[in-house]
């Protein structure tokens, strides 16, 4: 066990032990003060009543408390499972129980009547901030209090977990069925970390704004890089373009990581002025293929680069990123992390010609070790000589760039025996000056299989009707993929990190 992380911030905190690593509100903490608590943090685990199997459940926002806890989990060597806190309660405790959960960090904003039960589930609790008297229950502990009784001695002696338990449990958002647990490892991480780094060379001096879920596998991975290399993690409650443009400006930040539907109402309320976002390097945009009309559209308004990247939880997760040296490419995802191997395959799982498109498989030290507890859903994903299949279609062009040409295999709509990709039509609508989202879905026709069901919202102050956007639609696209209904919406329904949940759209 190499303690990547508690090492990489041990280098930083000799060096300079006061560059701040978190900025969190108005509270700032240093490299020299985030070692110590990671310290204290993994010597309190040592009080606890931990077995073999214990794992230790993290339902935070994005606060300082959530990394102290990730951090020091990792130094003792306890497993770490992220709950993502937009999970109706019974998401909640399917996946405490799935995971065998016993001891939590959480914070008192999630305490509520519809959550008692769960609560009830664990025999370690640890409250962050204040809560009302017998809120979880007896042997409650508080954050700080359990912070100063941790024995930095101990914080070495590495926790004895069953082999077969990873460092941590990435759960599925569950948007098509039932979560699944992503087995991953604190050193796939730090590999991935090396390969991003290879693509973007993030320094210390940078200052990045963390709106994106740190449960979620694109805050994840991009907190920890921040960390690898001694740079400031700017910790944001709200996933709001407001309080991202203020807090842009207030801390000078260099970097802005988000996904495609964030970046869209964040430069129309930036043209509405007011805001400073002068000291942006870079934006970086993931987790949903990015339309070009967008990203041109951000680097007009923001008049900063933006980079594309890819990856899955399943990889750890960056797959292929865009390099600071070339800058954006339209439509590309960039080239294939140096560390990481990909093929186009087709239905067969044969290699096909640059170019040409089919499924994304991967091959890499920094795929899962599978889905916890669904050794048949691993063995679907994972082939017999260790290819992870995506799920997701695209093509190589003769640079190893890729590109998500067709978006995911299980979106691809098929009427009347033509394949149609969702994708196509959803960066064709965006051009159209009234539309502020849209996303097409396949529903189900006893006639043609299926038909393209569009969904858009407007943006505010415009309107636009059934009959204009078909209009629009004849003149953007092939006859053959022209939607065949049209659904207005106020807004589109979103995960954590505000990818559209394309299952909800599909219902009647």
């Amino acid at each position: 066990m190499a303690h990547e992380f508690y090492q990489h911030i041990k280098s930083h905190a000799e060096k300079n032990p006061e560059h701040p690593a978190i900025i969190d509100g108005e509270t700032t903490v240093t490299y020299g003060q985030l070692l110590e608590k990671i310290k204290q943090f993994a010597g309190g685990l040592d009080n606890l009543k931990l077995n073999p199997e214990s794992k230790l459940g993290l339902l935070c926002a994005n606060q300082k408390e959530y990394l102290v806890a990730c951090l020091g989990a990792f130094l003792k060597g306890l497993t770490v499972v992220p709950f993502n806190f937009m999970l109706k309660p019974e998401d909640l405790v399917f996946i405490t129980k799935d995971a065998e959960i016993d001891s939590i960090v959480v914070d008192s904003m999630f305490i509520k009547p519809e959550t008692k039960q769960f609560f009830n589930l664990f025999k370690n609790k640890i409250l962050i901030g204040e809560a009302g008297p017998g809120a979880l229950g007896e042997g409650t502990l508080h954050f700080e209090g359990f912070l100063n009784k941790g024995d930095r001695e101990k914080a070495f002696t590495r926790h004895e977990r069953k082999e077969s338990i990873p460092d941590v449990i990435l759960y599925t958002s569950g948007t098509t069925a039932q979560p699944k647990g992503v087995m991953l490892d604190e050193t796939q991480f730090d590999i991935n970390c090396e390969g991003f780094l290879s693509h973007l060379q993030f320094v210390s001096e940078d200052r990045v704004i963390m709106a994106l879920p740190l449960f979620h596998s694109f805050g994840n991975i991009i907190a920890l890089v921040i960390l690898h290399v001694g740079g400031t993690l700017i910790l944001l409650k709200q996933f709001a373009p407001k309080s991202i443009l203020e807090s842009i400006g207030k801390n000078r930040a260099t970097i802005l990581p988000l996904v495609p539907t964030i970046y869209s109402f964040l430069v129309e309320l930036f043209a509405r002025g007011g805001y400073d976002v002068s000291s942006l390097r870079y934006c970086v945009s993931g987790g949903a293929a990015l339309p070009e009309i967008l990203l041109k559209k951000v680097e007009e308004v923001l008049k900063v680069t933006v980079i594309e990247g890819y990856g899955l939880t399943e990889t750890s997760p960056v797959i292929a990123v865009n390099t600071f040296a070339d800058g954006s490419v339209p439509a590309s995802v960039g080239p294939v992390l140096s560390n990481v191997r990909i093929k186009i395959a087709d239905d067969k799982g044969e290699e096909m010609k640059q170019g040409d498109v089919g499924e994304i498989w991967v091959k890499a030290a920094t795929v899962m070790k599978g889905y916890w507890k669904r050794p048949d859903e691993t063995r679907a994903t994972i082939t017999s000589d260790g290819w992870f299949k995506t799920g997701d279609l695209g093509h190589l062009d003769e640079k190893n760039r890729l590109y998500i040409s067709q978006g995911r295999k299980k979106d691809l709509i098929i009427r009347a025996g033509e394949n149609i990709s969702p994708l196509a039509i959803e960066n064709a609508l965006m051009s159209h000056p009234a539309i502020a989202e849209a996303a097409a879905v396949g529903v189900p026709d006893k006639r043609a299989g299926e038909r393209v069901k569009l969904c858009v919202t407007l943006r505010q102050g415009v309107s636009a009707t059934e009959q204009e956007i078909r209009e629009f639609c004849r003149k953007k696209l092939p006859a053959f993929i022209i939607p065949d209904m049209i659904q207005f919406y106020d807004a589109l329904p979103k995960n954590a990190t505000g990818k559209v949940l394309k299952t909800q759209l599909r219902d009647p």
